[in-house]
């Protein structure tokens, strides 16, 4: 029932329910089942002498020194030390109540992450808690960290959560065991109660390391749980699917020979398997929902096309849906180049276009004057109407919701005749990875690379040595290459990052004269930004400044070197996919790698994984280890199936068992365990 019980927790409100609500939770048992991302350990004190960079200690120590300063922005700075060594406070945001609790002499306890600033130890923005003579006691339990929302503290999450586990401990609320006994049995599981209890609750003799690595028997418990929910709604698609018609398509090869014919090379032997694949699929009764993966540059583009041909041949309509607007136009330009010799009609849809221009367009589609519809995310919207699409392709994925793909879908959907589905992605994922995450999909793999691909060099360089790379630069491009100057600001917005572009295109201007240096990035119209990428191609700019909208799918093969701004900050996934802009023709390639000086192990061994290693499936394993799958595969998108407790490179082990374990769930039993794990509104068949 909707709030059921929730109201009673003290504390929570009309107010507090509304923010509940705005999480997925709308009970206690929802309640129970938000599950912790984290844990702090403020169980023990450690010395400051003993404190390492990049993990999160609870330390204590007495005030030194203690000023406002300004150095580009103002900010509060403190010294505070112990018996061993001496430590710094950083404050970006402050009031005067902070300056004067933080007297010389006074002691305090912080809890925060350490970070090497030119090798002094400092805190940025610690949890503070002020004493006298007697300190305050240590935390009983590893703190939990709560996913939240606006207005919502992970204080009062945290005491609504404790007053639920209470009810739970007395009987005042029922949570039926789910799973059934002879799996419990298998795998020694403790019951559903307990579990819950202690992975909210874990007391000081539960080992951080094991609560992290899912070795702790509870959390072990709830992973399984999780991952079983999500291998049975799998099953339900792919049961569903097969009740489904589609459009089924002729074996025409014609087309596809003939374009094989006047390509400038052979498709790789990969390329071709794939497409088979593809084919064979299009050909059957149920609509095809196949996912094909492939390194950057491996020719996952040319792949696509093969199959929008055979659907064009058999006369239905094709729609390919790229992430940005500068991507479809790319796409746009090379598809019409390469089926010059056919007699395609291809448009090109996205929002940034004129109204008049938007208004042909989209009577073509609805006419059916067009076959081959290149857009963004403009192509879902209510006045677009096909006439018979029968293949939607949609390249990069991640970069699109749940949702979009379902409303493109649905446009093609003709009297319960559903289109087929061909979904790209050049971010590797490790099979176990795919399996999980797209489970309910085909799986196929472009795993060669097109004979000839040189190797990219990969060198990391501080920033401090800025004027050697503008040499470096300066010798490249008066040999004749083209460059990329990317300047990525992470977790900010793109109006910064449009800056920070700006910025280092004016600096680069100053510093190269002789050099023709152009800048490209998100908040330029699409005309500019159009403009500027076909000059880059015209060789007519030298240097390319750009914020990270070139990370995919760009392809000049002039371009031989690219500079990454902020390299340590940046996941290796997306580190490779930018190095993927260059190394396109038959010329030694080179990337940059520029990082800030007092790299942490964690930023140290990215960049080495990165220098040492061109394969993208083998640094996406190291990526996955390092990260998580919700950070390689871009910010969480609305509708996406998102793992509250399972990670899925971690709980590996799971994958075979859970999916052996759905085939024997009841269909009651089914229904309550997604119910009990997904709160998403997942329409079946249609992801």
């Amino acid at each position: 029932m909707s709030d059921a019980g929730l109201i009673d927790l003290k504390g929570v409100g009309q107010k507090g329910l509304i923010k509940l609500n705005k999480i997925g939770i709308y009970s206690l048992e929802d309640l129970l089942f938000h599950l912790p991302i984290r844990y702090n350990d403020k169980t023990k004190l450690s010395k400051i002498s003993d404190l390492e960079p990049g993990k999160k200690f609870l330390f204590e120590g007495k005030v030194d020194k203690a000023n406002v300063i300004f150095f580009k922005k103002r900010m509060f700075v403190v010294r505070i030390s112990d018996e061993t060594a001496s430590i710094q406070l950083r404050f970006f945001y402050f009031n005067k109540s902070q300056i004067k609790n933080f007297t010389i002499g006074k002691n305090v306890r912080c809890f925060g992450e350490l970070r090497l600033a030119n090798n002094v130890k400092e805190v940025v923005h610690p949890e503070c808690q002020f004493f006298e003579n007697e300190r305050p006691p240590l935390d009983e339990f590893l703190t939990p960290v709560y996913p939240l929302t606006e207005g919502l503290h992970q204080y009062s999450l945290r005491n609504y959560i404790k007053q639920s586990i209470e009810l739970l401990k007395i009987g005042k609320i029922h949570l039926p065991e789910l799973l059934p006994k002879k799996v419990l049995d298998k795998y020694e599981f403790v019951d559903i109660k307990s579990a819950l209890s202690n992975i909210h609750r874990p007391d000081k003799s539960t080992s951080h390391e094991d609560l992290i690595s899912s070795n702790n028997k509870n959390k072990q418990r709830l992973v399984f749980e999780e991952l079983l929910a999500h291998q049975l709604i799998f099953k339900r698609i792919r049961s569903f699917n097969k009740t489904l018609e589609s459009f089924p398509l002729d074996n025409n090869m014609q087309p596809i020979k003939k374009l094989i014919s006047k390509l400038a090379f052979k498709p790789t032997d990969s390329q071709m398997h794939v497409m088979q694949e593809i084919i064979d699929d299009m050909q059957r009764k149920t609509p095809m929902t196949r996912l094909v993966q492939g390194d950057v540059g491996s020719g996952k583009t040319l792949v696509a096309l093969f199959a929008a041909l055979h659907a064009i041949s058999n006369g239905f309509q094709v729609a390919f849906m790229a992430p940005t607007e500068i991507l479809s136009e790319q796409h746009y330009q090379s598809i019409k180049l390469m089926l010059k010799d056919f007699k395609i009609n291809i448009s090109l849809l996205y929002g940034g276009m004129k109204t008049r221009e938007k208004k042909i367009v989209t009577e073509d589609i609805k006419l059916g004057n067009v076959d081959l519809i290149i857009g963004t995310h403009a192509l879902i919207q209510n006045q677009i109407e096909f006439k018979n699409l029968a293949l939607i392709i949609i390249d990069e994925q991640h970069k699109f919701g749940v949702h979009q793909r379902m409303t493109l879908t649905s446009k093609g959907r003709k009297s319960e005749t559903y289109p087929h589905q061909l979904i790209l992605t050049a971010t590797p994922i490790p099979r176990t990875l795919a399996m999980t995450l797209y489970g309910n999909l085909d799986y196929s793999v472009i795993d060669e690379m097109p004979k000839g691909r040189k190797e990219i060099e990969t060198i990391a360089l501080s920033e401090t040595r800025r004027d050697e790379i503008f040499k470096k630069i300066s010798k490249k491009c008066h040999e004749g290459n083209q460059v990329y100057w990317v300047c990525p600001i992470i977790d900010e917005s793109e109006v910064l990052e449009c800056k920070a572009a700006i910025k280092t295109h004016e600096q680069i201007k100053k510093n190269l004269k002789k050099i023709n240096v152009g800048l490209i990035h998100g908040r330029m119209k699409m005309a500019e930004k159009e403009q500027v990428m076909r000059d880059f191609r015209n060789k007519k700019i030298d240097l390319l400044v750009s914020t990270t909208i070139i990370e995919v799918g760009l392809d000049v093969p002039n371009a031989t070197v690219i500079i990454i701004e902020n390299s340590e900050r940046m996941g290796l996934s997306q580190l490779h996919q930018l190095r993927g802009r260059v190394g396109r023709g038959d010329k030694k390639s080179t990337c940059i790698l520029i990082y800030k000086s007092g790299l942490n192990d964690t930023a140290r061994k990215r960049i080495d994984i990165l220098r040492k290693n061109n394969n993208g499936f083998d640094i996406a394993k190291e990526d996955l280890e390092i990260r998580g799958p919700g950070e390689i595969l871009g910010k969480r998108q609305k509708g996406d199936i998102n793992f509250k407790i399972a990670n899925v490179t971690r709980d590996y082990k799971y994958i075979n068992d859970t999916k052996e374990c759905s085939e024997t769930i009841s269909d009651k039993l089914s229904e309550k365990l997604v119910k009990r794990w997904i709160n998403e509104n997942v329409e079946i068949g249609k992801i």
